[in-house]
């Protein structure tokens, strides 16, 4: 994605009056309401609300304000409905909300009430100190949404309807005065000299891997639930990044916020600042806080008179010393094609996208098998019953691609996208689209949601309110007492715990697969073993490796060779290796790499696979922070692969010889790279590239939702609503298109993602696998790594995790040590780093891995397993050094093998 850092600088536009402003933390796209305080109560309507607007004494809550609907924010999709299109239920008391989407928006307004007020009467405490608590503190907020009557029946439909319109937008100024108090907790006031503060010592700019966020740490201290603080951490109310909020308009004349500015510009909020005369400017620079909003230099503003906003749509024309920017920029858009979601084409409409599914299924049903046939007929079953989408199910939303692209060019604005939908979301999503808006197609099992026809998804204007929608906010508002405080935390403490129902439902897809090995299969493609002739020799040591031999291979003992004589020849074929007697008659008839093998890998009566399969070695570079054990690739192509691939197959030297022994099954490097991924073998698909890759324009880029990890008490134990959150997690992550690199990772983090997502590449790896994976590396070049040394002045890239998502696919948990806000990690399962330097790894996925993990699973399930810290991992993972230095050798010497015998003749030897 492309910097926005351009957008946090201070620029200056003109408006067509001419009145000069400046603005940081630059919007989308500029849609001012410069009215005063009076003129917005009298005349409200809910697009003055997205729209920033002159700010002087009162409702601070309002640059916090989303510009757009929140499309599958777990705790926020149960407002995504059109308020004026809701079908109502008829009780005998009248009209009103259905009462599950009622008792969820209840449950939501009492949650979002207390911690704001806890926050918002508590700033003390926080980063911003005291300064920003006093500067809002006389100032009034907007009614909760309980005011306007959303709870009660009506006695007719249109007054319900009127009523739940009115309480929905009170439901966005409740989300917003929420960030308005994490905000204040999350990024300091001005310093003492009222001045803008420096980010380095600031608590926002800490590590986040060593520091909890002081809000979190409050409502942990005021006994709020760990589910109601996560679905926060995992909220947009939380999430500060630009181009999100509506923003305000500062008069430096009058403005009772002055404190809270730098919290603002801290927290990507738009401030745009009206500069009426000369004076005033002058008069800014004698201020420590205001100087750092005001033009930079007359001649700024002199070339911000010489540009005034022009054109329909309009453009605004942002200055900056000598240089300008329009605003918005359309350059950056192909003219000729619209966003478009995933499997859907450009410019195709829903309908259209569904009859074109429907058209598989012909073809679907005739190659399923017959237990694919019974999976699929339960889930008919299942929907058919009215039951909400399980977590493995993907789900996705059509909407108007401007809710996707807040600067989308006006010709596209209309356009069908279809947005995919965090599992967290599900139920609410479930909750608020009648039936007739939501179908479900059982063989890709997948959910489409969509929206009656007549709702209408872009509301710049909105829909004018009654003033009495203001009557209540004439009212003095009356301190809590203690007593009252502690009943409502009483309340709301009991009502968060409810929404574990809502946002970790209970899956009814947990259930334990094991992968099948073949016997015998994993010696011989894997390490070359392949026993001709069981004769032994005295000059062979065959005792010192032959307890328990199986353990040196990682292997169970079911799955092992089971006669001793055999057992024997592969004791002595593992003290040749580890002795490194190369010449030892003990590896003449037991290895085909060596020359004495009746089935040398490159005999002469055999068809030679160079004839096929061609090499290149590369080195990979030496990372900070190291992700992988692999030091040096494997480059592997086929003479059949076509010419129009794009990408070369990776892989380390026993996964390049496992493709060599497996010639008759891989004729091109797509089969390669099934087969490599269906064993858990690591790999990567890298295109070559002169440079790194430029990154896209950010419009061209859907936002996607921040996914943050838990903090947890120190001596608490996550339960198994925890882990059920952590798959939910792992799935949204999973269904990102650069996510495929996580597949070819091989290890743990490949069984995570196998068990979490369903998908056994491993049984059946061209039906199960996410079609992306195999199709090299993903669009989202932002998330592109060098995988290999640059050489002639290229390097190949590939998609890449970073440490942060391998995090989360391990299932880390923060854990406080009890030192400050410190934190240390545990996790779920191994993290990656601690998995490839573990004793036993061997560079494959084997039967011993699997059956350890299927024990830790059925453990974790019964309750019986927790997080573990890098300590108590390693102690977890130290299994038989013997396993990993056997692995190594063998990887030795098969890169040595295919540098002499595969390598192409002009390679350098560096």
């Amino acid at each position: 994605m492309a910097s926005n850092n351009w957008r946090n600088s201070l620029h200056t536009f003109v408006d067509e009056t001419n009145q000069i402003f400046t603005i940081t933390n630059v919007p989308p796209i500029i849609n001012m309401s410069p009215i005063s305080d009076s003129e917005f109560l009298t005349n409200f309507n809910s697009g003055s609300v997205l729209r920033p607007r002159l700010s002087i004494q009162s409702l601070p809550e309002l640059p916090f304000v989303l510009h757009r609907d929140p499309v599958g924010d777990p705790l926020l999709s149960r407002l995504f409905l059109d308020p004026a299109t809701i079908v109502l239920a008829h009780f005998e008391r009248g009209w009103a909300l259905p009462e599950n989407i009622r008792n969820a928006w209840i449950r939501l307004e009492k949650g979002l009430l207390y911690v704001s007020e806890l926050l918002l009467t508590s700033t003390e405490r926080s980063s911003c100190g005291a300064s920003a608590r006093h500067a809002i503190r006389h100032h009034e907020h907007w009614p909760p949404p309980e005011d306007f009557g959303y709870r009660q029946a009506h006695e007719s439909a249109h007054t319900a309807k009127r009523s739940i319109l009115r309480a929905h937008l009170a439901f966005r100024l409740l989300v917003a005065r929420c960030s308005l108090a994490i905000a204040l907790w999350l990024f300091p006031g001005a310093d003492e000299g009222h001045g803008l503060p420096r980010r380095g010592i600031t608590h926002y700019d800490a590590d986040p891997d060593t520091f909890v966020p002081e809000w979190v740490s409050f409502l942990r201290r005021e006994r709020v639930p760990d589910s109601w603080i996560d679905a926060l951490c995992d909220s947009i109310i939380t999430d500060f990044s630009i181009n999100l909020r509506v923003g305000t308009i500062v008069d430096p004349v009058e403005c009772g916020w002055f404190a809270i500015l730098p919290v603002l510009r801290a927290a990507n909020i738009p401030v745009f600042v009206i500069w009426r005369n000369k004076s005033i400017v002058q008069s800014a620079a004698s201020s420590p806080l205001m100087k750092s909003f005001s033009p930079r230099s007359l001649t700024e503003v002199l070339l911000a008179l010489q540009h005034p906003p022009i054109g329909k749509p309009r453009i605004v024309t942002l200055c900056r010393g000598d240089e300008t920017r329009p605003l918005p920029d359309y350059s950056a858009f192909d003219g000729s094609t619209p966003p478009f979601g995933p499997y859907q084409r450009p410019h195709e409409l829903r309908t259209e996208f569904l009859r074109r599914r429907e058209r598989y299924h012909v073809d679907q049903a005739r190659q399923e098998t017959q237990s694919q046939m019974q999976w699929r007929q339960q889930r008919i079953a299942d929907a058919d019953a009215g039951l909400p989408p399980f977590r493995r199910s993907r789900v996705y939303l059509w909407v108007q691609a401007q809710l996707i692209y807040p600067d989308l060019p006006p010709q596209w604005l209309k356009y069908d996208y279809r947005y995919p939908i965090s599992p967290s979301a599900y139920r609410s999503l479930w909750m608020v689209h009648p039936p007739h808006c939501r179908q479900y197609d059982p063989y890709f099992d997948e959910w489409d949601f969509w929206f009656p026809p007549e709702w209408e998804q872009s509301r710049e204007e909105g829909t004018d309110l009654d003033p009495d929608i203001v009557a209540s906010r004439s009212k003095q508002r009356v301190p809590q007492t203690e007593g009252a405080k502690n009943a409502s935390e009483k309340m709301v403490a009991a009502t968060v715990w409810d929404e574990q129902d809502l946002l970790i439902p209970t899956p009814q897809d947990r259930q334990i697969r094991t992968i099948d090995f073949l016997p015998n299969d994993h010696l011989q493609a894997w390490y070359g073993l392949s026993v001709a002739d069981m004769r032994t020799y005295d000059e062979v040591n065959y005792s010192k490796w032959a307890k328990g031999l199986w353990n040196h291979f990682s292997q169970m003992s079911s799955q092992f060779p089971s006669g001793e004589a055999i057992q024997k020849c592969i004791a002595g074929w593992t003290w040749a290796m580890l002795e490194g007697s190369w010449d030892s008659p003990a590896l003449a008839f037991t290895w085909d790499l060596d020359k004495r093998h009746p089935m040398y890998l490159l005999r002469a009566e055999a068809t030679d696979p160079r004839n096929v399969i061609s090499m290149d070695h590369h080195q990979a570079p030496v990372r900070q922070s190291e992700r992988d054990d692999i030091a040096r690739w494997v480059s592997v192509t086929f003479r059949k692969d076509p010419v129009t691939q794009s990408w070369s197959l990776f892989t380390s030297a026993m996964g390049a010889l496992l493709l060599v022994r497996r010639i008759h099954d891989a004729q091109t490097s797509l089969d390669a790279l099934l087969i490599l991924i269906g064993a858990g073998i690591p790999c990567r698909t890298g295109i070559l590239l002169p440079r790194p890759p430029s990154p896209i324009p950010d419009m061209l880029a859907p936002s996607v939702r921040l996914l943050r990890l838990p903090y947890r008490k120190r001596g608490e134990r996550p339960s198994l609503t925890d882990y059920d959150a952590y798959c939910q997690r792992v799935l949204e992550l999973s269904r990102r298109p650069y996510l495929r690199a996580a597949w070819l990772k091989g290890g743990i983090v490949w069984r995570i993602l196998m068990e979490v997502t369903g998908s056994f590449p491993s049984e059946n790896v061209t039906t199960s696998l996410p079609h992306e994976v195999v199709q090299g590396p993903s669009a989202a070049v932002e998330h592109y790594s060098v995988i290999t040394v640059d050489r002639e002045g290229s390097s190949f890239y590939d998609d890449e995790l970073s440490l942060a998502e391998l995090d989360i696919i391990s299932g880390v948990v923060r854990v406080y040590t009890g030192i400050g806000a410190q934190t240390e990690d545990v996790s779920w399962w191994p993290k990656h780093h601690a998995w490839v330097k573990g004793s036993s790894y061997t560079g494959i996925w084997t039967s011993l891995d699997e059956h350890w993990f299927q024990q830790r699973l059925k453990n974790i399930y019964e309750g019986e397993a927790h997080p573990l810290n890098s300590h108590e991992w390693r102690e977890a993972l130290r299994k038989r050094k013997t396993t990993r230095s056997l692995a190594t050798v063998v990887e030795k010497q098969s890169w040595d093998f295919t540098y002499r015998n595969f390598a192409l003749p002009s390679l350098s030897t560096s």
